[in-house]
């Protein structure tokens, strides 16, 4: 065994052994560098010790670079070197390396109690983890030596997923040394992941499992009171309070404003933090002067299938290529082209706002559509909680049933049939028919109200926007996009934003769950009937005609 772990060792050397740095004198560098990456100890003020990974850029004696800090999301760790999980199927990897290879230092380093990291996980506290950006920009500055600077200050990025988005987004408030960061798939109110107190109990499993894997089963904050809650399926008052404290939201209303420019890269399939999050993290950086774009792509947090439709890769995926008007860029390069502008000076090439509609078209706005049209919800019925709970095992019957109809019954107009699912199946209310040359862009909107047999707490539903292609028997959820009412009462609010494609003939309308697998320990068991009725804004935008 021995001789196997010195042969690893040998074939990874740098990812095996530790390099300590000496402090340098800024300044160009005196000697050619070649192209390489070592690992490397960062201490923290309280006497741990950070793992990092160093990539060094080709440079030529008298020349300097850009730096970018990279760091990983919840349950992740560091790309250690260029052949490896992070560096070849994670965005924060990619992005990255593609920097690298453009002539960027990059330290990718692990956050405490993640990897090889010391300490234990504290869910970024602003005192431990947040700290600990400004104490890996310290050591950069002070152990790497050749790096650039731009209007006289130092020409330094940013990059990571989720919890590392968090990381970025929160320090940026305190911390004006990052001039360009580029948080993706990240919450401006850590809250969204419970909305209205309900957990999205689905990925808090999958969280708690990959996590425990990454921190070696030290991710004891989520255990721990006020976070236990969650485990319930509904947060306490304690947990949403620290949640809220976690986030760039309490500093925003607290009248702090960021200090980096900031290009958010959020998806409408996103289903732990949809994309408005994006928005409201957009809204607050602008307040303080910030250049502030937003890349809204479709994939981020993906629940495997069969909760979310497969998307390549499990738990978290990201677009290859992003799609809006004439831009079309792969998701690395147009990052890439971010640090290029911000951090060498370089032409801006990447749009204000690009809003993709698929994995193939989009939309090229200067602003988010505001676009809605109002519909009257008629009043409608469901069973709570067997509408919806074995959705999934429909797909392959729903298959069939186009199948079949379009050999005996081709041709059939399906637009006009009656309202469908209520018992087994989740209630579709369609709203609208759609025609050539529209698209859906935009926040729903819900202004409607919610009884049943139940008592008030019993009565539990999902709402989304649903769509029935034309001809076809199966209701899919627009951008897969549900949310919890919680009880009986009356709800006037905004849905997750969605944006899709649609087709002359497809059925638009309301979809509304009895049980849903996002929250799979969240619905009420207990078997009630369930009636809604109010009115609904669809975001219905018409396309110019090519």
């Amino acid at each position: 065994m021995r001789v196997v772990l010195a042969f690893l060792c040998a074939l990874f050397l740098s990812a095996c052994s530790t390099t300590k740095l000496e402090p340098v004198t800024q300044g160009p560098i005196s000697d050619a560098l070649e192209e390489d990456y070592f690992q490397v100890k960062i201490p923290t003020h309280d006497g741990k010790e950070l793992a990092a990974t160093v990539y060094q850029p080709k440079l030529e004696p008298g020349q300097t670079a850009p730096v970018i800090i990279t760091t990983h999301g919840f349950g992740g760790f560091r790309a250690k070197r260029p052949l490896s999980i992070y560096g070849k199927t994670m965005i924060t990897g990619e992005a990255a390396l593609a920097a690298w290879k453009k002539g960027y230092w990059v330290v990718f380093y692990e956050q405490r109690g993640w990897g090889d990291s010391d300490d234990v996980v504290h869910m970024l506290d602003p005192e431990l983890e947040i700290r600990d950006v400004s104490t890996v920009l310290d050591w950069t500055l002070e152990h790497i030596q050749g790096i650039s600077k731009i209007n006289n200050e130092w020409a330094i990025g940013m990059i990571g997923e989720s919890y590392g988005g968090g990381a970025q987004t929160i320090a940026s408030f305190n911390e004006p040394r990052l001039k360009a960061i580029v948080p993706i798939a990240t919450w401006y109110n850590l809250n969204a992941m419970a909305p209205h107190q309900h957990m999205k109990t689905n990925w808090g499993a999958n969280l708690v499992v990959m996590g425990g894997i990454s921190s070696g089963f030290d991710t004891g904050f989520t255990f721990a009171k006020p976070m236990r809650s969650a485990f319930t399926g509904t947060v306490s008052r304690d947990a949403m309070n620290l949640m809220y404290e976690r986030s760039p939201a309490w500093y925003c209303d607290q009248g702090l404003t960021p200090k980096s420019d900031a290009l958010f890269v959020q998806g409408f399939r996103d289903s732990l933090f949809p994309f408005q999050e994006a928005l409201k993290n957009q809204e607050c950086f602008e307040k303080g002067g910030n250049d502030t774009r937003v890349i809204a792509m479709q994939g981020g947090h993906i629940l495997p299938w069969p909760v979310q439709k497969w998307s390549g890769k499990p738990l978290f995926n990201t677009d290859d290529a992003i799609h809006c008007g004439e831009y079309e860029e792969t998701l690395p390069n147009a990052i890439v082209a971010w640090w290029d502008e911000k951090l060498k000076g370089e032409e801006a090439t990447v749009p204000e706002l690009c809003i993709t509609l698929d994995y193939e078209t989009g939309l090229a706005n200067e602003d988010f559509p505001q676009n809605s049209e109002t519909f009257p919800v008629p009043n409608s019925k469901l069973t709570i909680p067997l509408s919806g709970l074995f959705e999934w095992l429909m797909i392959p019957m729903d298959q069939g049933f186009d199948i079949a109809r379009k050999i005996w019954w081709p041709g059939a107009d399906r637009r006009f049939l009656r309202p469908n699912g209520g018992f087994g199946r989740p209630k579709f209310i369609p709203l609208y028919i759609a025609h050539d040359n529209e698209v859906l862009s935009g926040i729903p909107k819900i202004n409607i109200s919610m009884d049943g047999s139940a008592s008030k707490m019993s009565t539990r539903a999902f709402v989304g926007i649903g769509i029935q292609h034309a001809n076809t028997r199966r209701v899919w959820v627009a951008s897969e996009q549900l949310t919890p009412l919680p009880k009986k009462g009356n709800y006037e609010q905004d849905l997750p934003a969605i944006s899709t494609p649609l087709k002359d003939g497809d059925r638009v309308g309301l979809i509304v769950y009895g049980y849903s697998w996002h929250y799979m320990t969240n619905p009420s068991f207990w078997f009630s009937r369930a009636r809604v009725r109010g009115e609904a804004s669809l975001p219905i935008i018409e396309l110019p005609d090519e």
